[in-house]
């Protein structure tokens, strides 16, 4: 769980307590827990990053374009591939759904701000509408494995190029 600054005043002054607070756990008990925790994380992908380290020494810097074959240890190196690294995967993973939240928040503060300062020529029903379903996004991409049509933005820019093309031929002004 993340607090902010705020949560942590409040934690700290006995104000509000985390939701994985243990029963009967004290708050100094609470932070060495969060902090062992965050450590053995931080090792294992320092332990993981080491290997990759190991991977791109022995794989991609044996041949140094010199010789006229590839060494031996580059066949070495590269049939025994590239390490797992599920820490490191999904620690990017839990960065990249942190950052598509963000962006997803971002948008819908954004058409709403919008909206409420007049730039929206919309009714409200459908501003509402839309809104809401930037913000359903991140439940749906939570759910996702794997990310879905349209997350690259493609359809979007797409569709940016199509109107502007339409504005300058001066339609639907």
């Amino acid at each position: 769980m993340r607090m902010n600054v705020f949560e942590m005043e409040g934690f700290l002054r006995g104000k509000c307590v985390p939701r994985d607070l243990k029963v009967n756990e004290t708050n100094a008990e609470y932070l060495v827990r969060k902090f062992d925790a965050l450590e053995a994380k931080y090792e294992t992908l320092a332990a993981e990053n080491a290997r990759l380290n190991k991977f791109i020494v022995q794989s991609c810097y044996v041949f140094n374009g010199e010789q006229d074959e590839i060494s031996d240890a580059y066949i070495c190196a590269a049939g025994g591939g590239m390490p797992q690294i599920p820490a490191t995967d999904a620690f990017l993973a839990e960065i990249r759904a942190e950052a598509r939240n963000e962006g997803i928040n971002y948008t819908a503060s954004r058409l709403a701000a919008a909206f409420n300062h007049g730039f929206i020529n919309k009714s409200l029903r459908e501003v509402f509408d839309v809104t809401r379903m930037i913000l359903s996004a991140k439940e749906e991409l939570a759910n996702e494995p794997h990310p879905i049509d349209g997350l690259s933005g493609e359809y979007a820019e797409k569709s940016l190029e199509e109107w502007a093309e339409q504005i300058r031929k001066g339609g639907n002004q």
